[in-house]
């Protein structure tokens, strides 16, 4: 071997350092090794992935990784991961063997190579199988087959979200939480209306009086007790579009044990509640003495209190108009406390449990464009209405209690919040309680 203290400069570099500088990014190994076109064509390839990932960022972290519920995002994504170790590699590999044959010859510069091109291919493998992973999660997401009639027109979109009763010690599946989210995306409006679980004595959309819960629909149109033309979901969101008097596109189901399980999953939730509650009769479903109580004003809630909150109806003051209005305040909640700086890391986590968590038919595709949106608007523009009285009037005999819809006066709400796009515009409703 030719003694290194009379080879030129270039001849006595470091492959070990070149490779480590490639490893770093790509190109710096051979800017090194004095190979400036090789540091250029490697280098490149990596700035222009870093400039589109930055592009993507600019509407914030949150909107980012809600992209990756897009398959054909993750698809490209994965092609990337792909490309990306493949460059990082042939860079490695040639930032080492631009250094010269002194350095390829000396068996720790081999090695610490070799090191080097194994820790990239596992990463990049890693990061593959997690993209093949989520890729699959996002196939089933916003695939559901009960999809309703409605596609969006024009600039408003709205969602029904649904919380579903079928905890383990249940019978039955009821739609206890039921929220009408409407958005007009060309003014930043947002209209949230809750319909009382125990709405009764309405009109279907299809003819007739549902003369059961409608909270109760897709169960009885699931046992054939009531006959509809559509799909038992899809006929919960058509009936009660029709009610509110705006079409619903969407929907969105939660089961309440994958409720607890998602605010569990961001450290629990901040409320101010504005009143105290005092619930004797609550079931906490999980064979713990019954009862709940709460007092007005600040607390943290985990995934199990937080649930009582949302469900609780009986005790001084409260009822399930309460309870609605108290839902519509922790969905708000829940979607700040993800939009903090402090989920950015668990983003994907919190990504992969909501997939697994919400049934629903909203498009994945355009789930980064509505958390950009929802970001964006203030709270002054939210308009948020329960649908008790003055809209209903509540009647109970020794069976049950039920909720009647003054559509008279919910007719009026329906065109002051959609304008002409309301069933209701330019009619007259007579009452019907």
């Amino acid at each position: 071997m030719s003694d290194p203290s009379r080879m030129p400069p270039r001849a006595r570099r470091s492959g070990a350092l070149a490779a480590i500088l490639s490893f770093i990014w790509p190109g710096l190994g051979q800017l090194y090794a004095r190979r400036r076109v090789a540091a250029v064509l490697f280098a490149t390839p990596a700035l222009a992935a870093v400039a589109v990932v930055v592009y993507e960022a600019r509407r914030g972290s949150l909107v980012l990784v809600s992209r990756l519920l897009d398959p054909g995002v993750i698809t490209a994504i994965f092609v990337v991961v792909i490309a990306f170790g493949i460059l990082r590699v042939l860079s490695v590999v040639h930032a080492f063997a631009a250094t010269g044959p002194w350095a390829r010859s000396r068996t720790a510069d081999r090695l610490a190579t070799a090191f080097l091109v194994v820790a990239i291919v596992a990463t990049h493998a890693a990061g593959a199988v997690y993209l093949w992973t989520t890729y699959q999660l996002d196939q089933s997401f916003g695939t559901d087959v009960e999809k309703p009639n409605d596609p969006p027109t024009g600039s408003r979109v709205t969602i029904l979200i649904a919380g579903l009763d079928e905890y383990s010690t249940r019978s039955e599946s009821l739609y206890d939480s039921l929220m009408v989210v409407s958005v007009d995306t060309s003014t930043s409006r947002v209209a949230m209306i809750s319909m009382p679980r125990d709405t009764a004595g309405y009109p279907l959309y299809f003819g007739g009086i549902g003369k059961v819960k409608i909270n109760a629909i897709p169960t009885y149109v699931k046992n054939g007790w009531i006959v509809s033309g559509d799909e038992p979901i899809t006929t919960l969101v058509k009936e009660i579009g029709y009610l509110v008097g705006v079409p619903i596109n969407y929907y969105a189901v939660m089961d309440l044990a994958s409720f607890m399980q998602m605010i569990d999953a961001v450290d629990g939730i901040d409320i101010v509640s504005p009143n105290a509650i005092n619930d004797p009769t609550y079931d906490w479903l999980d064979h713990s003495p019954p009862g709940f109580a709460l007092s007005a004003g600040s607390h943290h809630l985990d995934g199990r209190t937080a649930l009582a909150y949302v469900r609780s109806r009986h005790g001084t003051g409260n009822s399930d108009y309460a309870r609605a209005g108290r839902q519509q305040q922790l969905l708000g909640a829940l979607v700040r406390k993800m939009a903090t700086p402090a989920m950015l890391p668990r983003l994907p986590g919190l990504e992969k449990i909501a997939m697994s968590l919400v049934r629903t038919n909203f498009p994945a595709s355009r789930i980064a464009d509505m958390v950009a949106l929802s970001q964006s608007i203030p709270a002054a523009n939210y308009d948020k209405y329960v649908l008790g009285p003055p809209y209903s009037v509540s009647s109970s005999t020794s069976t049950a209690a039920t909720s009647c819809l003054k559509l008279d006066t919910v007719a009026p709400l329906s065109v002051q919040l959609f304008g002409a796009v309301s069933r209701y515009y330019g009619k007259t409703q007579a009452p019907t309680c």
